[in-house]
């Protein structure tokens, strides 16, 4: 999916739902790699969950949550969503940050890429439509690395307009 929505400042309050920005992989179709990614609005995770959540029930009831510690500077130990608990835990700082894994208790898990709130358009949306090579062979950082680079580079090679005498 592609982004579809500019970003507000991260302490902006919302007076509706921002639509998520997702994409996701059939099941399974990258093993040890990820299932797609997702593209937070901001690093509130309280907010940003229940959208996430809502949107992944096509893929089982979501359960439990784990992400990166240090993107998130709050992350609450249970969010309500729809009714439900979802319990949120996270990775120590060392292991891959910029990745969620959403937990459903009859289909198994997701794990996304996070797509940092920060992280310009194009570079987002390279990231949400280029598919991970089947061996995994390329973290969550190296694949924003990567993007960002790219995104950088388009700017600087974008061809300058005639100036128009």
């Amino acid at each position: 999916m592609e982004p579809t929505a500019p970003h507000p400042s991260a302490g902006a309050q919302r007076s509706a739902p921002l639509p998520v920005r997702l994409s996701l992989v059939p099941y399974e179709a990258v093993p040890g790699g990820f299932d797609g990614a997702w593209w937070p609005y901001s690093r509130n995770l309280a907010v940003e969950l229940p959208g996430l959540v809502e949107a992944m029930e096509g893929v089982g009831s979501i359960t439990r949550v784990i992400v990166g510690i240090e993107p998130w500077p709050d992350i609450p130990h249970q969010v309500s969503v729809g009714g439900h608990t979802v319990t949120a835990g996270w990775f120590v700082s060392g292991h891959e940050q910029n990745e969620i894994v959403l937990c459903s208790y009859l289909k198994g898990f997701r794990t996304l890429l996070v797509i940092p709130p920060t992280t310009t358009p194009s570079a987002a949306d390279w990231l949400m439509s280029t598919p991970v090579t089947v061996d995994a062979s390329r973290t969550a950082t190296q694949l924003l690395t990567i993007a960002t680079t790219r995104s950088e580079k388009a700017s600087h090679e974008a061809p300058l307009l005639p100036s128009v005498k």
